[in-house]
C-alpha cells in the first residue's frame, strides 16, 4: 500500500524504515496559552427592540431620536483578571448625521440601510454609576488608545473603533483591578435620518449589530 509523503496531524509516524530512501512526515506540535477566561453576558438576549414605529412620530426634514433603552449585562471569569471593553460596528459605513451627506463619527454606530440609503445611527454609553466588581462599587476609566493614559470616565461613550477602551478601577484610582465578576448597565440612544431621505412606502427594518469584546490586561 502506498502512503503519500506528506501526512496530517494524528497520523501514525512509521519508524525504522529499512530502505536507504525515506518519505517524509510532519508532524506539528501546537496549543494556545490564555490568560483567564470571561464570558460576557447581555440581559435579555441582547436585542434593543423598538418595535413598530409609526411613521407619523419620525420627522421628515429632521432626525428622529428615539426613546433610550438601557441594557444590563455582566462579565464572569474563571479567575480574578483585569480586562478592558472595547467595542466594533458590524454595519459600518452606514450611521448618518441629519442627511445622507453627512458621515457619522466615531460614537456613531449604524441602523444599516434600506434601498440603499442609511437609516440613522445610535449611541452606547456606560452608565458609570452602575458599575460593579465583585459586587462592590468601581470606577469607570477610559482609555482612548494604547498611547494614552487612564482617565475617570464621565461621558462613556462607546466608540465604533475597537481602540477606545474602558476598564474597573478600585475608587479613586486610575489603575485597573483585578476581578472575577463585572456588572454594568449600557444606554442605548437612537436616531432615525429624516424620512424625506427614506423610502416610506415599504417596510424599513432597523438593523444594528454591534460587538462588545473583552480584552485581558
Amino acid at each position: 500500500m502506498n502512503f503519500p509523503k506528506k501526512v496530517m496531524l494524528g497520523s501514525v509516524l512509521l519508524l525504522g524504515a529499512t530502505s536507504v530512501l525515506a518519505d517524509t512526515a510532519d508532524l506539528r506540535v501546537i496549543g494556545t496559552i490564555a490568560p483567564s477566561a470571561c464570558t460576557p453576558v447581555f440581559a435579555g438576549g441582547a436585542v434593543v427592540d423598538y418595535g413598530v414605529i409609526p411613521p407619523a412620530t419620525l420627522g421628515r426634514t429632521t432626525e428622529t431620536t428615539l426613546a433610550s433603552h438601557d441594557v444590563n449585562y455582566t462579565i464572569t471569569c474563571n479567575a480574578p483578571i483585569a480586562i478592558s471593553t472595547t467595542w466594533t460596528d458590524a454595519r459600518l459605513g452606514t450611521a448618518v448625521r441629519l442627511d445622507t451627506a453627512t458621515p457619522g463619527n466615531l460614537n456613531d454606530f449604524g441602523l444599516g440601510a434600506h434601498n440603499g440609503v442609511n437609516i440613522g445611527r445610535y449611541w452606547i454609553f456606560n452608565v458609570a454609576a452602575n458599575t460593579t466588581a465583585d459586587g462592590n462599587p468601581v470606577d469607570l476609566i477610559q482609555q482612548n488608545n494604547s498611547a494614552s493614559a487612564w482617565i475617570h470616565a464621565t461621558i462613556a461613550q462607546a466608540a465604533t473603533d475597537g481602540i477606545r477602551q474602558y476598564s474597573y478601577a478600585p475608587v479613586g484610582t486610575l489603575v485597573p483591578g483585578a476581578y472575577t465578576t463585572y456588572a454594568g448597565t449600557l444606554r442605548v440612544n437612537a436616531f432615525i435620518t429624516p424620512t424625506q431621505n427614506l423610502d416610506m412606502s415599504t417596510e424599513i427594518t432597523l438593523d444594528g449589530l454591534s460587538t462588545m469584546t473583552v480584552n485581558y490586561l
